[in-house]
C-alpha cells in the first residue's frame, strides 16, 4: 500500500484522498458497530471468492479495536475501516491506541481452550501479508492483504510475511 501523509491532514483529506479506489468509514467504538462494519465489507465483496475472509478480517480487527483499545472505552471512541478492492484486497482497521500492542501469538499459545489470542493468529495464517503500524499513544492500524480469489475453505497457501 502507498504511504499517505497523515501529519497535518484533516479527516476530509484522509477520507477523500486520491489514489486507488478505496472505501473508508468511521464507526463508533461499540460492538454493534463491529457487526455493521462486517456487513459493509460483505456487501462490497458479495459474490466474490474472498467475501468470507474479508468479512472475517473486518470482524476480527474491528472487535479487537473495540475490546482492547481506547476505541471501546467511554462512549466516545471510534475505529476506522479502510478497504481497497484490488488483488490483493487490503483491509485495515485503525484504533485509538492504548493497552499494549496488537500481537500475533505463537501457534498453540494458551492451549486449545484459551479464550483469547487466536483471532490475529488465524488472520496471519489466511493473509498474504499482515502488519501493524502506529503506537499505543497515537493509535494503531492493523492490516491484512488477502488474495481476491481465495475462498475461506481453501488450503493455506505459502506462509505469510509479517511486516510493520
Amino acid at each position: 500500500m502507498e504511504n499517505t501523509k497523515l501529519v497535518g491532514s484533516t479527516a476530509d483529506e484522509w477520507l477523500w484522498s486520491s489514489g486507488r479506489m478505496r472505501w473508508r468509514r468511521v464507526y463508533a467504538g461499540r460492538a454493534d458497530q463491529v457487526r455493521a462494519a462486517r456487513a459493509f465489507a460483505e456487501a462490497l465483496f458479495v459474490g466474490m471468492p474472498c467475501v468470507d475472509i474479508v468479512a472475517l478480517a473486518v470482524g476480527e480487527l474491528a472487535a479487537n479495536a473495540v475490546r482492547h483499545t481506547r476505541s471501546g472505552e467511554g462512549g466516545d471512541g471510534w475505529f476506522g475501516l479502510e478497504i481497497v478492492c484490488e488483488n490483493p484486497v487490503y483491509v485495515a482497521v485503525t484504533d485509538m491506541g492504548g493497552h499494549g500492542i496488537p500481537t500475533v501469538l505463537p501457534e498453540g499459545y494458551g492451549g486449545s481452550y484459551s479464550e483469547g489470542g487466536r483471532g490475529l493468529r488465524m488472520l496471519y495464517e489466511l493473509a498474504l501479508m499482515f502488519g501493524m503500524h502506529g503506537s499505543s499513544t497515537l493509535g494503531h492500524t492493523v492490516w491484512v492483504d488477502i488474495d481476491l480469489n481465495r475462498k475461506l475453505e481453501a488450503d493455506p497457501q505459502a506462509s505469510v510475511h509479517l511486516v510493520s
